[in-house]
């Protein structure tokens, strides 16, 4: 109900947590991305709803499910008119890219300088050159590594991780620095948010998530001419994201190109300014047991360069049991008896792992699978029984 019109709803209208999880499940799950914004009117969530279009593929600016989501209020406390004040300067470090294009635009050897005294492939270094397969973290092992770079750091709160950040061009450490430590607010804000929809108790995923090495990631696509793209490439091939809530900011100069797979039809993610777009990841995917679920996202070869600034929030630390969330349990009555079809306990760290391990286009020959294996582990990756 309420395809086609705008929908504002306050977070006052629901006075219990019991009221305002219900209304929160039955967006989170069908939605599956949105754009979070920072606007004026705290207080507000806004929904923005489009009637399904009847092409396959969505223009920009006709969003079709995915939602435009007002979080000022999350972030209010007691000063509204300062947690205003700290979304916008958020939104203008996103914004604001560079920097970062100076760092992708030097030379490979000075790119891979900060590779020194690291091992070798994506997870193992910060910089990598074209060294990424995303269709792979949906089990497709058929298409060409995408074309793309990224500088990827986990952990910045850590002085050995800071230490390490790059050094040229002057400047992005500390702008890398302080874009991290801007998004601790959103971080809890999201944690809050998810703690209510699911009926968790106040502040389990804030001592969950404690101490949990949230990466931030420049991922930047190259101008490559269209006669050197090999058939099926892509700047980033169909996907689901590995881990909570992925937080993206959009480029700027250069929005376009970033679609969402919603039954079965391909929708362009609208670019809202002072925004960042939000998409499920398999780890909270299968912590809800499937309820709410992973975005499945691709990056098409537009003409022009490209950057992406990635983080997230709602990332358990390496240690923490993932075992399906209490409400999100297969209840005893249903067919098959109680807990039948719940996703069996993970290690964080293990799960973890084998995702990053995914992106790599050798991560095949590195586990020594071929023939009927792969068709398994394709169905595993599938299902995030892995």
């Amino acid at each position: 109900q309420g395809l086609g019109r705008e929908v504002d709803l306050s977070f006052a209208d629901f006075p219990s947590p019991r009221a305002r999880s219900m209304f929160l499940r039955p967006w989170l799950p069908c939605s599956r991305a949105c754009v979070a914004r920072y606007g004026a009117a705290a207080g507000a969530a806004r929904l923005q709803l489009r009637r399904k279009s009847t092409s396959g593929s969505v223009a920009l600016g006709q969003t079709w499910r995915i939602a435009a989501v007002d979080i000022s209020a999350l972030l209010r406390r007691d000063d509204a008119s300062g947690s205003r004040q700290a979304a916008k300067q958020l939104s203008d470090a996103f914004a604001d890219t560079g920097l970062a294009y100076q760092f992708f635009e030097q030379g490979l050897d000075a790119k891979n300088a900060v590779n020194d005294g690291h091992g070798e492939g994506y997870g193992e270094k910060p910089y990598c050159y074209l060294e990424e397969n995303g269709a792979q973290l949906l089990g497709d092992f058929s298409r060409p590594t995408d074309i793309v770079e990224s500088l990827t750091y986990r952990g910045l709160s850590e002085l050995e991780v800071q230490a390490q950040l790059p050094q040229s061009p002057a400047g992005l450490k500390e702008e890398m620095m302080e874009f991290n430590d801007s998004l601790a607010e959103m971080r809890r804000a999201l944690e809050k948010t998810c703690e209510l929809a699911l009926g968790l108790e106040d502040g389990f995923l804030g001592a969950t998530c404690l101490g949990g090495q949230e990466s931030l990631r420049l991922a930047y696509y190259p101008n490559v001419p269209a006669s050197h793209i090999l058939d099926g490439q892509m700047r980033y091939g169909a996907h689901v994201d590995s881990f909570g809530l992925t937080v993206l900011s959009l480029d700027p100069a250069s929005p376009g190109g970033l679609q969402v797979n919603i039954d079965n039809a391909w929708v362009d993610v609208p670019f809202v300014e002072g925004s960042v777009v939000l998409n499920v990841g398999a780890l909270l995917s299968r912590w809800t047991n499937g309820r709410w679920q992973a975005s499945v996202h691709r990056v098409l070869c537009n003409p022009g360069a490209r950057l992406s600034i990635v983080s997230g929030a709602v990332r358990p630390r390496d240690d923490v049991l993932i075992e399906v969330f209490p409400s999100c349990r297969q209840p005893a009555g249903a067919p098959g008896g109680e807990g039948r079809g719940d996703f069996p306990p993970v290690l964080a760290s293990d799960f973890y792992a084998e995702r990053v391990a995914m992106h790599r286009p050798s991560y095949l020959q590195e586990r020594g699978l071929s023939g009927q294996s792969v068709q398994q582990i394709s169905d595993d990756i599938r299902n995030y029984r892995i």
